[in-house]
C-alpha cells in the first residue's frame, strides 16, 4: 500500500499530505476486514439442491459462459441467475418447502456478509445525493466484480492499492466541485467561525451523519476535528480547512464500505440490525445510494424498525420520480440484460436496420417495460403476456408499426401483430441472437436460467460450434440445429433448451418478424417445454404468445424473480439456511396480486433483510 503514497507531488500542501495519511490509516483497518469477510461469503456460496447458476455456456450459440460475447455470440442478463428452488430439467421438477434435503423445516438462521464496498454505481449515486455535485468519479477504471449476475454482491467487491488512490483522488476532486459552488459549500460550511470548536464540530456531525449514513461517535468526531485543527496549523483558512475535513470523510472506511456490526463477531446467534443500519440495506437495494432526510430521521426515532412504518417507506421510494430508475437500471437491467445491450454487436451487412438509435430506443423500451410493471401493480404473471410496448421513430420501423407522435418512447398496445409480453420485446430478441442470425440455443437456454432459474448442463469437452456443415445455421438455423443435434454429445442438452427457442424464430436476430429463413423455407415456430412438475409430460405449443403463456403458469417463473431479487437486495449469494426464508415470502407474495412492489415489501420485512449473525 505504501506505493500509492510515493506517487504525490512534492509541491502537495503539508494539510494535504496529512489528509492522505490520515485516510491511509482510517482505511487499512477495513481493508484487512474485508479481506477476512470476502472469504467467508466464498467459502459459502450456494449449496444444497438449489443452486446457483453459473451463466450460459458456449453451446451452439456461441455465447460465453460470463455474458461476454465469444466468436459472435451473446448472453442475455449477464448469464448467471441464483437457483430456482431445486428445479431440475426432464423429470426432476421443482423442490419447495423445505429447501432441501436436511434443511430446517423452519427459518433460523438469516444469514450474514461481510462488509460491503460501494461499487461504482453505488459511488457516484451517493456523492450525487448527499453533496449534489454532477461528477461521476467512478468509471470502467475502477476495480469491480460479479457474480450471481449482479455488480453489487460484496464478496467481490475488494479494494488494494491502485482502488484507494482512485477515491482518494476522487474524494479530492469532489471536495474541489463542492467548495466551487456556493450552493453546495454553503450546505457542508453551515458556519464560519474560524476556530471555534462548536462551529466545527457542527459541521463535521452534519456533514457526517450523511457520509458516514449514522451519527459519528464522539470518538470520530474528534478525529476530524484534529484534521481541522492540523490543517490550520498548517496556515489553511477556516474554509479551505474544512474542505480537508470533506476530503477525509470521502476518503474513510465508514462512507466507502456498508459496514454492519455484530454485538459479539464470533456469535451465530442472530440479532436485528440497527435502524441505520437497516436504512442502509434498504436505500442501496431501492436507489442504490444513501439513505436520505426522511429515511435518516426513522432511523433516529426507531420507528423505521416497525412493520408498518418500513413498508411506508418503500412505497414512498418506489414513487421517487427519479431514483427508482436506479433500482430499474442496476436490478433489472442486470438481470434482463439492458445494460448490456447498447455493446450488443450486430453485422450490418446483414441486418442493415440496426443502428445505434434502434440499440438505444430497445434498451430504453426494456426499461420502460419493466417499470410499468414496478409502478402500476401489475401482476408479475403478466409480465410476459403483457401487449404492451415503448416505441418511438426508430423502433416503430423496425416494428413494422406507424411511429407514434411527440418525442422519445411512446407506450402503445397493438393487438394485432404477432409480438406480445417481454420476450417480443425487440431488446430481448436482439441480446439473445449472435451477431449474424438468431440463437435458439440461446433464447432457449436464457429461459430456463434466468426466468425459470433452472441452470441447463454445461456442455461435455469438446462440443463443437454450430458452424456451417450440411447447413447453413444464417441460411436456415433450424436445420442446422437438426443436424448439430444428431451428435449425441450434443443432443441431451440441446433437446431441453432448443425446441422453446425453436417457438421464437419467427422474429430474426434484431427482433424484425418473419416468416421465411433466408433460404426461403417457411419457419415452423413450434416449441416444446421440458417435462416437469407443471408439465410431467412436457408440452408442445407454438408461437411466442403460446410460449409466454406456458412460461407464466410454471411456478418457477414467480419463484425465480424472488430469488433473483433477494439476491440483488442484500448483496450477497443464496445459501441453504435462506430458503425457509424464501419459501416464506413466496407465500407472503402470492396471497394477493404478486406485483413487483409487493415482493419487495415481503422481502424487506423477512428476517434475513432485518437481521443478521455473526460468523
Amino acid at each position: 500500500m505504501r506505493s500509492s503514497f510515493d506517487l504525490r507531488s512534492q509541491n502537495e500542501a503539508p494539510s494535504f499530505r496529512i489528509v492522505r495519511l490520515l485516510s491511509y490509516l482510517l482505511l487499512a483497518g477495513a481493508l484487512a476486514c474485508s479481506g477476512e469477510f470476502g472469504d467467508l461469503e466464498a467459502r459459502n456460496g450456494r449449496v444444497g439442491p438449489r443452486t446457483t447458476g453459473t451463466g450460459g455456456s458456449a453451446g451452439a450459440g456461441g455465447g460465453s459462459p460470463t455474458g461476454a460475447t465469444t466468436g459472435g455470440g451473446a448472453t442475455t442478463g449477464g448469464g448467471t441467475t441464483t437457483g430456482g428452488g431445486g428445479a431440475t430439467t426432464g423429470g426432476g421438477g421443482t423442490t419447495t418447502g423445505g429447501g432441501g434435503s436436511g434443511m430446517p423445516p423452519v427459518p433460523v438462521d438469516p444469514g450474514t456478509k461481510g462488509v460491503h464496498r460501494l461499487n461504482s454505481n453505488e459511488y457516484n449515486a451517493t456523492v450525487a445525493d448527499v453533496l449534489g455535485t454532477k461528477l461521476q468519479p467512478a468509471n470502467s477504471s475502477w476495480l469491480g466484480g460479479e457474480i450471481g449476475g449482479f455488480d453489487n454482491i460484496a464478496s467481490v467487491l475488494d479494494v488494494d492499492a491502485s482502488q484507494y488512490k482512485r477515491y482518494f483522488d476522487a474524494a479530492g476532486l469532489i471536495a474541489d466541485d463542492v467548495f466551487a459552488t456556493a450552493a453546495l459549500k454553503a450546505k457542508v460550511v453551515t458556519c464560519a467561525t474560524t476556530d471555534d470548536a462548536t462551529c466545527v464540530q457542527s459541521i463535521i456531525g452534519s456533514t457526517g451523519r450523511l457520509i458516514f449514513r449514522r451519527p459519528l461517535t464522539p470518538d470520530e468526531v474528534t478525529t476530524y476535528r484534529n484534521v481541522y485543527t492540523a490543517a490550520r496549523q498548517q496556515g489553511e483558512n477556516h474554509d479551505l480547512s474544512i474542505k480537508q475535513v470533506l476530503r477525509s470523510l470521502l476518503s474513510s472506511a465508514e462512507f466507502l464500505f456498508r459496514i454492519e456490526t455484530d454485538p459479539t463477531p464470533s456469535s451465530t446467534d442472530k440479532h436485528p440490525l440497527n435502524a441505520y443500519e437497516l436504512a442502509s440495506r434498504l436505500s442501496y437495494f431501492l436507489w442504490s445510494s444513501a439513505p436520505d432526510e426522511a429515511l435518516l430521521a426513522a432511523a433516529a426515532d426507531n420507528s423505521l424498525t416497525q412493520n408498518d412504518k418500513l413498508v411506508a417507506a418503500v412505497d414512498r421510494m418506489l414513487m421517487d420520480p427519479t431514483k427508482h430508475a436506479r433500482l430499474v437500471q442496476n436490478f433489472a437491467g442486470q438481470w434482463l440484460g439492458a445494460r448490456k445491450l447498447p455493446e450488443h454487436a450486430v453485422l450490418p451487412n446483414v441486418f442493415p436496420d440496426w443502428s445505434p438509435q434502434v440499440a438505444t430506443s430497445f434498451t430504453n423500451e426494456m426499461y420502460l417495460y419493466f417499470t410499468e410493471f414496478l409502478k402500476t401493480d401489475r401482476s408479475w404473471l403478466e409480465f410476459l403476456q403483457t401487449d404492451i410496448n415503448f416505441v418511438d421513430a426508430a423502433s416503430a420501423k423496425l416494428y413494422g408499426v406507424p411511429a407514434p407522435a411527440g418525442t422519445g418512447p411512446q407506450r402503445v398496445e397493438i393487438t394485432t401483430d404477432q409480438r406480445v409480453g417481454f420476450l417480443g420485446l425487440g431488446g430481448f430478441l436482439a441480446l439473445s441472437s449472435i451477431e449474424n442470425r438468431t440463437s435458439p440455443t440461446l433464447r432457449g437456454r436464457w429461459i430456463l436460467s434466468s426466468l425459470l432459474c433452472t441452470e441447463p448442463p454445461q456442455p461435455p469437452p469438446g462440443v463443437p460450434e454450430l458452424t456451417a456443415g450440411a447447413f447453413d445455421p444464417a441460411l436456415n438455423v433450424a436445420k442446422a440445429l437438426e443436424e448439430h443435434r444428431r451428435n449425441p454429445a450434443c443432443s441431451g442438452c440441446h433437446k431441453l433448451f432448443d425446441p422453446l427457442g425453436m417457438s421464437l424464430e419467427q422474429f430474426d436476430g434484431i427482433g424484425k418478424f418473419r416468416t421465411n429463413y433466408a433460404d426461403g423455407a417457411t419457419i415452423d415456430p413450434t416449441g416444446e417445454f421440458p417435462p416437469s412438475n407443471t408439465y410431467p409430460q412436457g408440452v408442445k405449443f407454438t408461437g411466442l404468445k403460446a410460449l409466454s403463456d406456458v412460461v407464466s403458469r410454471d411456478p418457477r417463473f414467480s419463484h425465480c424473480i424472488t430469488e433473483t431479487m433477494f439476491t440483488y437486495s442484500l448483496g450477497r449469494l443464496i445459501v441453504d439456511t435462506d430458503h425457509p426464508y424464501l419459501d416464506l415470502v413466496q407465500a407472503d407474495w402470492m396471497k394477493g396480486t404478486p406485483s413487483i412492489r409487493r415482493l419487495i415489501q415481503s422481502l424487506v420485512l423477512a428476517e434475513t433483510f432485518r437481521y443478521r449473525r455473526g460468523k
